[in-house]
């Protein structure tokens, strides 16, 4: 079970081009910086594994998630923070960045959420009253 996805940075129209060649020059040609980032829920206790290639991610209920990306860029995770509607004050959390440079017209980035270890398909970190639509009225 899990998740694969592809995000992609395009400069397609003429003018877009064109500003992201000025970019690239003032740059000196290093790329222009991007960062994609994932706000995790504070529940989650977040960790980077596989020696910076992985995020592993531990859920209340015990299952394990692992993020992976395909290497063009880098991995780290960053403190965050979490807004709720019940809560005068934001959460402390955190969020997966990936970052990199983009060097063409066309930077395609892929990553990857899988679960890690095999347990029932299931809506199990949700408070009962959460599931109860009528709960609200």
């Amino acid at each position: 079970m899990g998740l694969r996805a592809e995000d992609m940075l395009l400069a397609i129209e003429e003018m877009d081009k064109r500003r992201f060649d000025r970019a690239l020059d003032d740059s000196r040609m290093q790329g222009i910086a991007y960062d994609i980032r994932f706000h995790l829920h504070p529940d989650v206790d977040a960790s980077v594994d596989m020696g910076g290639a992985a995020v592993s991610l531990a859920l209340r209920s015990g299952e394990i998630w692992v993020f992976r990306s395909d290497g063009h860029a880098a991995l780290s995770l960053q403190p965050s923070v979490y807004l709720e509607k019940t809560r005068l004050k934001p959460r402390a959390t955190k969020q997966i960045v990936l970052s990199g440079r983009a060097m063409d017209y066309a930077t395609h980035l892929r990553w990857s959420l899988a679960k890690a270890q095999d347990t029932p398909v299931g809506i199990r970190d949700v408070e009962e009253e959460a599931l109860d639509p009528v709960a609200d009225d």
